[in-house]
């Protein structure tokens, strides 16, 4: 029973620190103009940056979307790579529930509920995208 608590222990552990991970690039693109530079006359900023306020600072949008349609595609599609990481897992975590069950009843019982559960998060993974179409078109309508 320790090696099942020790090994859910460390997958837990292991996607913390991968779900961890797949958001540190995005934090680290945050910039700020400080110091008020305008380019000359005639020329464009570079990646659109709109010019400094009249305090002298520039936030840039670090998520690059404008609109509320673009900023929940990039939320979906985030919880969709997630989501896969975390079903990947739970699938491998079911097979060997199944393993350890070694022919008791009630462990087999367990299992096949574990695999039940992990189905239906697959089948809702898999229908997100459809869910994102219905938000948006539902806010769209308002």
């Amino acid at each position: 029973m320790n090696i099942l608590k020790n090994t859910s222990i460390i997958l837990v552990f292991v996607a913390v620190i991968g779900v961890s991970a797949s958001f540190l690039p995005n934090v680290s693109h945050a910039a700020v103009n400080v110091g008020g530079v305008n380019p000359p006359a005639g020329e464009v900023n570079v990646g659109g940056v709109p010019p400094p306020s009249s305090s002298g600072q520039t936030i840039v949008n670090p998520l690059k979307v404008s609109s509320l349609e673009e900023f929940i595609n990039l939320i979906l599609k985030a919880v969709v790579q997630i989501g896969t990481i975390v079903l990947t897992l739970a699938i491998i975590w079911v097979g060997f529930l199944f393993v350890a069950a070694r022919g008791n009843a009630e462990k087999i019982s367990s299992a096949r509920s574990a695999l039940m559960w992990t189905i239906i998060g697959g089948l809702i993974l898999l229908g997100a995208q459809a869910i994102g179409l219905v938000i948006k078109s539902t806010v769209n309508g308002l």
